[in-house]
């Protein structure tokens, strides 16, 4: 696991991904007589669907890390991104749509709805930051194809031409 790896996009997925995570547990609405409703307790399938993008989004910092190309985190994000778009809509329509079973109580929207919901638009823009971070080496400094400081630049064996027949 290489974190010089790792890129403001990534970092940026990841911890927006974890507050998800927190944020589904804690209250999202404040029902009079019921009490306070976490993600879990309002939702059916919308907080799965949360929970699966605020996984991914820590998993992609792991994923970029630990592998030897950037290939594969670079798909990884690709496929996060779309993911926390669609996630994005649907998590938007249904905290500023009551759900069907609050509709008939006087709910409010607690604190935590909020920061959920941005936190899942966190894990789309800094999936889209990681994406079209390509940013180049500072002046002096060596890096090989993935981004990692090396020593010394690689020596290059030039070998001759086979000869023409």
């Amino acid at each position: 696991m290489d974190l010089r790896r790792l890129r403001a996009g990534e970092w940026i997925t990841a911890v927006a991904g974890v507050v998800l995570v927190v944020a589904l547990f804690l209250p999202w609405y404040e029902v009079p007589g019921r009490g306070r409703l976490s993600a879990w307790e309002a939702y059916s399938i919308v907080d799965v669907l949360l929970l699966v993008l605020g996984v991914l989004a820590a998993g992609l910092l792991v994923v970029t890390a630990i592998q030897r190309t950037a290939a594969v985190g670079i798909a990884a994000d690709a496929m996060l991104t779309i993911f926390a778009g669609i996630v994005g809509v649907i998590a938007t329509a249904r905290v500023l749509n009551m759900p069907a079973a609050l509709e008939p109580v006087d709910a409010d929207r607690a604190a935590f709805a909020w920061i959920g919901l941005l936190s899942a638009y966190g894990v789309l823009a800094g999936a889209i930051l990681a994406m079209r971070d390509e940013r180049l080496s500072r002046e002096g400094e060596l890096t090989d194809a993935t981004g990692v400081p090396i020593e010394a630049a690689p020596e290059i064996e030039t070998l001759p031409a086979p000869p023409r027949t």
